[in-house]
């Protein structure tokens, strides 16, 4: 902020003097040349480089030779104190000025004698050679305001070494100064940014963080410059958990908690321009778009004083919070902050509390009988259209591979021979295999091969994937939507994974709204379809009738077990639930478009309804590049993705103002928003705070467990390294290596001490005489070949024929030998 006044209550900008063309006269279109004013403290993550010195050492080689001349001239000035540059620096500008009217000779002695006498700590000679050979006051000056200048500069452009965690730190910056030789920028250790629009929204984007906050988000000096290696290794790291947590503690203004929200960000994620900048609601405080941020905000405000926060959890639990509806909301709806619960489901009936069950269950009605199975069907085939979708895109990676494609479609030739004339179960584990994918397709796999193409629907997966998934659940949300006469909305207890029961006397649930077609398939149905993932995880078809609301005594249906091949989640993993509600949210995107733009949805889908025989299904032969087009699987807008997550905050405005959520309430690990949540209800609350303990036992046994395996792998290494060491030695002996010289005679105590810890070497322990023998080696020099063969060395022990076969004896007989012979010097050896 060096160019902004303040006078009373208002600011204004004073000049734009530091302001220069981002395009250097070295025709370098880039960001970060030294001929600039560099400020570290504005700049964003992206012109921050890492250099890690374990691996990379030579980048940092070279980007310290790139700058040599600049770090050479720092290294001179540094050799004075600051007052010592403070001095010269005056009496240069006292003799340029000519205040000396002495003659020349007078004045150069006058100069050197003036600089000399202001030094404290050297001589004049002992000046960089630069400057002690300079004839006059005037090339010493230039030499001078040279050296201070890259001073200067090498304190900006200088590397920040992490020592404990070796690596470095340094911007992104080039030599393009008019008085400089030309440097190849080609011999930086990194790659230069190009000036951008994002890098402009980011300086904005501190500049508001410095109106409002008074501070910076980092660590910085008086001249804006960055304090520490952690400073800068914090703006290299930086993300979006890191602003959210930093603009939260430090910006009241909710307008700009959220503003600063989309600039503060890494580049890929950074709003792209000014102009989308100045769209947001900050520069409008009184638009009705600002008056919904207003009421997030304090929405925010409500959803932390209902969250509970739980320090410790069981494994099984933090599973759960992992696998939590509001984690998946994020990923379908590309948004962060939700503010209610997202876990519900839209029935066509009614529910009643049965009390000997202690759950909802359908009441017995004419609209529940005839819509009960069908509405069920509908769900789990939308949910088979995507587990086929994801099949489909991943084969037709593996047809359309350049280097393997044409080999990956002979293979396929011979697995469908196969599977003419052997199990299809056996094939199909094959072809999953092949693809990458994990087991639970493999029932998937195997109905393509097993029936004809009216039940696979192989062919029109098999051209185009997206529009295949696409058009059949258009088609089963369209049946959906043609069986409610109304919308009854109950929320969902994320721990039983059925709807939630409280007194309606005190609460506005189940939300009965008005039936609306394109509300339902476009806002509503997203958010059923990542509930019935969950159900059909934890409880299969079962999990999904209790999620409907369906009695204990409610048989499954045929029609439900024809798409058990699309049953592909499971409480272990939550990876095909983030895949489907990826590839969902795809196949959404252009009827949200036409959503958020407020025309009609209508469910038209081209393409023929007749389906292919069993022969040309397995005419994987006929599969080319042509009949297999590239799929551009595209997320889109993440403003229209967050259409169906707008529309259900709305409603909940209107039908829940008083936040109610039938008395759920949101439990997580961590107070940030970022912490995974699920909602359920106080007796589950008060279950989790009661397992404390249990939970905090099972971190103990997690990492005793994770010590003793560190342990006995450090054992397995500790053995083989000291078993190596052996072999080793033995080489070296049968290549005449001198082990007779004193220097290697002595035994190493590491080595006493490591082979008594041995695993298995129980000698030591139980045997003294052996440890004593292991402690005390005979120097025998008595080696053996492989085959058993003894090879004598130099160090032969020489017979004696007193010596007796006493194992006392022949113990005391070699102690006498080690004595004396420590008495010999290692030359007598030699001689």
């Amino acid at each position: 902020l060096k160019n902004v006044l303040r006078f009373g209550t208002q600011m204004m900008l004073s000049d734009f003097g530091s302001t220069l063309f981002l395009k250097s006269i070295l025709d370098i279109n880039a960001i970060g040349g030294s001929s600039a004013t560099i400020c570290p403290s504005i700049l964003p993550p992206e012109l921050v480089a890492k250099i890690d010195l374990s691996t990379d050492g030579f980048k940092f080689d070279q980007f310290r030779s790139y700058w040599k001349h600049v770090s050479d001239d720092a290294d001179g000035i540094r050799l004075l104190t600051p007052h010592e540059r403070q001095l010269i620096s005056k009496i240069i500008a006292s003799h340029k000025k000519g205040e000396n009217k002495k003659g020349e000779n007078s004045m150069k002695q006058s100069w050197r004698g003036d600089i000399s006498s202001s030094l404290e700590t050297i001589e004049f000679r002992d000046l960089p050679q630069v400057l002690s050979s300079c004839g006059s006051v005037h090339r010493f000056s230039l030499i001078w305001e040279r050296m201070c200048a890259n001073n200067r500069l090498w304190d900006i452009v200088r590397p920040r070494v992490d020592m404990t965690n070796r690596c470095a730190y340094m911007l992104k910056t080039f030599e393009d100064r008019d008085d400089n030789h030309v440097h190849d920028i080609s011999k930086l250790p990194y790659t230069l940014i190009n000036p951008s629009e994002k890098v402009d929204v980011w300086v904005f984007g501190i500049f508001i963080y410095q109106l409002c906050s008074g501070g910076n988000p980092f660590h910085t000096g008086y001249q804006g410059d960055l304090r520490g290696v952690d400073a800068y290794s914090r703006l290299h790291h930086w993300n979006k958990v890191e602003a959210d947590k930093s603009i939260r503690e430090h910006i009241q203004d909710p307008l700009a908690q959220d503003l600063l929200r989309r600039i503060l960000l890494p580049a890929s994620e950074r709003l792209p321009n000014m102009t989308a900048v100045l769209r947001h609601p900050f520069f409008s405080p009184t638009s009705t778009e600002a008056e919904r941020y207003l009421e997030k905000h304090e929405e925010m405000q409500l959803l932390r004083e209902n969250t509970v926060v739980v320090s410790k959890v069981t494994g099984v639990t933090s599973r759960m919070l992992e696998d939590s509806m509001e984690k998946y909301s994020r990923i379908a709806f590309s948004t962060d902050r939700i503010a209610f619960p997202t876990c519900f489901v839209v029935l066509p009936y009614g529910l009643q509390l049965d009390e000997t069950q202690n759950r909802y269950c359908a009441v017995p009605s004419p609209e529940y009988a005839s819509c009960a199975e069908r509405l069920g069907k509908c769900l789990l085939e939308i949910n088979k259209a995507t587990a086929r979708m994801s099949f489909w895109m991943r084969m037709n990676d593996k047809i359309r591979d350049p280097r393997n494609g044409d080999n990956f479609k002979s293979q396929m030739q011979e697995w469908i021979k196969r599977a003419r004339v052997e199990p299809c179960s056996a094939v199909a584990k094959e072809i999953v295999k092949s693809l990458g994918l994990g087991p639970n397709y493999n029932l998937l796999c195997e109905e393509i091969l097993a029936f004809d193409g009216s039940i696979s629907k192989a062919k029109s997966y098999m051209k185009n994937p997206l529009r295949a998934a696409r058009k059949a659940i258009g088609q089963n949300a369209d049946s959906l939507a043609d069986m409610y006469p109304s919308l009854n909305l109950y929320l969902i207890d994320e721990d039983t994974m059925m709807p939630s029961h409280v007194d309606e006397r005190f609460s506005p649930y189940p939300l009965r709204i008005h039936f609306d077609r394109s509300l339902f398939k476009n806002a509503l149905l997203p958010f059923i379809n990542i509930a019935v993932m969950k159900a059909l995880a934890r409880g299969r078809f079962h999990g999904l009738a209790a999620l409907l609301g369906f009695p204990p005594s409610f048989i499954i249906p045929d029609s439900w077990k024809a798409s058990e091949p699309g049953l592909l989640h499971s409480s272990e993993s939550s990876d095909s639930i983030e895949e489907f509600v990826l590839l969902q949210k795809v196949v959404r995107k252009d009827d949200l478009q036409s959503l958020w733009d407020d025309a009609s949805v209508n469910s038209s889908y081209s393409g023929s309804r007749s389906a292919g025989s069993y022969s040309d299904i397995r005419s994987f032969s006929n599969l080319s590049l042509h009949s297999s087009p590239s799929i551009y699987l595209s997320e889109g807008d993440p403003v229209i993705a967050s259409v169906p997550m707008i529309h259900l905050e709305l409603l909940f405005r209107e039908f829940d103002p008083d936040r109610h959520f039938n008395n759920l309430r949101r439990v997580s690990r961590g107070v940030e928003e970022s912490s995974p949540g699920l909602w359920t209800v106080n007796e589950t609350i008060n279950d989790l705070h009661e397992a404390m303990e249990l939970a905090d036992i099972e971190d103990q046994l997690q990492e005793l467990m994770l010590d003793y395996e560190k342990k006995k792998n450090t054992e397995i290494e500790l053995q083989n390294l000291v078993q190596r060491k052996k072999v080793v030695k033995m080489q070296l002996s049968r290549q005449g290596f001198p082990f007779h010289k004193e220097i290697f005679h002595s035994k190493d105590s590491i080595d006493e001490e490591f082979e008594a810890q041995v695993p298995g070497d129980n000698n030591a322990k139980n045997d003294p005489s052996a440890g004593e023998a292991r402690a005390n080696p005979k120097p025998t020099g008595e080696l053996y070949q492989d085959d058993g063969t003894k090879i004598v060395t130099h160090r032969m022990r020489y017979s004696d024929p007193d010596s007796t076969s006493d194992e006392g004896g022949e113990k005391k007989k070699s102690k006498k030998m080690r004595k004396s012979k420590r008495k010999f010097r290692p030359w007598f050896g030699a001689c």
